[in-house]
């Protein structure tokens, strides 16, 4: 069917357009709210700025399609094949992409609120500066979890998301916002969130090994759990983050901020505390072997029952800090 007369027919009322050869084809600007493209060929076809609202593309193959520009919110486009998409600067409010092929696609600049991406494969996807605030990658059971691997993330909104259980590993997340997000469970080893602010976040057994989260904002974070070995959180700032039971070994915290932060039960063994900020933090049970403690300051701290055998504590501050065998530090 050639572009003229499916756009005629959509005039006259026709809406269901499913199974259509349509590769190739060029829907520059045109007007297809609530039209039916279920199981169509639309690959390498161009919806630039294209009027997409409410549309069903379904299992449809979009590989290499041109969206740049289009509106698609609220779109139902599940189990779709866009790979190699360009869907820069699209609308995808509310869209529903469960299942869905994504890998290597660009979504710079798009708008993914409330979007429903689990079982999302964004494999190398381009996301950067994208909207995903209060989106929809949880993993569900029976299906494959969200996967972002090698993905660009950078400055991207991810504000009250859901990723539990979603695979991150590699993923470049640097001045991201992921304030408020759900990370439970996810998999962001080797990733990049230096400069990320993540007010709030809520990852509980995530797995940040060996991730870069240099001068990042973790502020009131639940990070119980987590492991952290490896990981650089070099002017990090983790005042009142809930880090009980992490595993936090050969971490680097140089200069870190962990005011009033919660470490009961927590491996330090090998990192570096140098120069950190642990004041009126809790350390009960704490495992701080070997670890670099030089100038740090524990000033109120709570470090009853702490490990700290074989510590480094050059220039270390204990003012008023309960010392491992339960009695008060006084200068």
């Amino acid at each position: 069917m050639s572009v003229e007369k499916l756009l005629k027919e959509y005039t006259a009322g026709r809406r269901d357009f499913s199974g259509l050869n349509l590769a190739n084809v060029n829907f520059y600007n045109s007007d297809l709210i609530g039209a039916n493209l279920s199981k169509s060929d639309l690959r390498r076809s161009s919806f630039v700025f294209a009027y997409l609202n409410k549309v069903t593309l379904n299992h449809a193959n979009l590989t290499g399609a041109k969206l740049g520009g289009a509106t698609l919110n609220q779109a139902i486009i599940m189990n779709a094949n866009l790979s190699e998409a360009d869907l820069h600067g699209a609308m995808l409010q509310r869209a529903n992409l469960f299942g869905s092929n994504l890998s290597l696609a660009n979504l710079m600049d798009a708008n993914l609120v409330e979007a429903d991406l689990r079982s999302v494969n964004l494999r190398g996807a381009n996301l950067r500066c994208a909207i995903l605030s209060a989106a929809l990658m949880r993993e569900e059971r029976g299906y494959p979890p969200t996967t972002m691997n090698g993905a660009n993330l950078r400055k991207a909104d991810l504000r009250g998301a859901n990723l539990s259980g979603a695979d991150l590993s590699g993923v470049d997340l640097s001045g991201a916002n992921l304030s408020g997000a759900t990370l439970s469970r996810v998999n962001l080893q080797g990733a990049n969130l230096s400069g990320a602010i993540a007010i709030d976040l809520i990852a509980p057994e995530a797995n940040f090994s060996s991730v870069n989260l240099t001068e990042a904002n973790f502020k009131g974070a639940n990070l119980t759990r987590v492991d952290l070995k490896n990981a650089n959180l070099h002017l990090a700032n983790l005042f009142g983050a809930n880090l009980t039971k992490a595993n936090m070994s050969m971490a680097t915290l140089s200069s870190a901020g962990l005011i009033q932060a919660v470490l009961t039960g927590c491996d330090l063994s090998r990192s570096l505390l140098d120069g950190a900020n642990l004041s009126q933090a809790s350390l009960v049970d704490a495992y701080l072997v070997r670890a670099n403690l030089d100038g740090a300051d524990f000033s109120e701290a709570i470090l009853t029952r702490a490990e700290l055998s074989g510590a480094s504590t050059i220039g270390t501050i204990f003012s008023g800090t309960t010392m491992p065998d339960g009695k008060v530090h006084r200068l």
